[in-house]
């Protein structure tokens, strides 16, 4: 009866850290594929929808981010040299540390790649990069001419 009883005991506390482990593997995969958006609209100078997928203070609104973003010289690059040597570390439900090599396209120079932590929140549901993140990596330079004016849509 013992022995059942341990056995019982056993199963129950096993069971929930498979369902977590299920879990932790579910918002890893959500985060990673999040972030490849993130990097897609980016290279893909979708600004809009970009700036819906970022976390930002209340201070920084769009106008803000659109100012630098026009004066960026540097993209995500596209393919194989987008992403590379990526590691996902989910700390709870709604917050992951993604470890990446990212490669950006630099005018006039070609590839570079940069590695380093990103960290992402869901916030409402959606999977946000820090704007911060972006602007520092974007390496806006108001001297150069801009990629191009934008006009927000109403």
């Amino acid at each position: 009866m013992a022995r059942y009883l341990c056995m019982a005991i056993f199963f129950l506390l096993l069971a929930p850290g498979r369902s977590m482990a299920f879990t932790a593997h579910q918002v890893t995969t959500e985060a990673r594929i999040a972030f490849e958006q993130i990097l897609d609209l980016w290279r893909a100078e979708d600004l809009e929808r970009l700036y819906e997928r970022l976390d930002h203070p209340a201070a920084w609104g769009w106008d803000y981010f659109a100012e630098r973003m026009v004066y960026a010289s540097r993209v995500p690059a596209c393919c194989w040299e987008k992403l590379q040597d990526v590691s996902v570390a989910a700390r709870d439900a709604d917050y992951v540390v993604i470890n990446a090599k990212v490669g950006f396209e630099v005018e006039g120079v070609g590839t570079r790649f940069v590695t380093r932590d990103f960290h992402l929140r869901r916030i409402d549901g959606i999977w946000k990069l820090p704007m911060n993140d972006v602007l520092t990596l974007s390496k806006y330079n108001f001297q150069r001419i801009p990629r191009k004016i934008y006009q927000r849509t109403p």
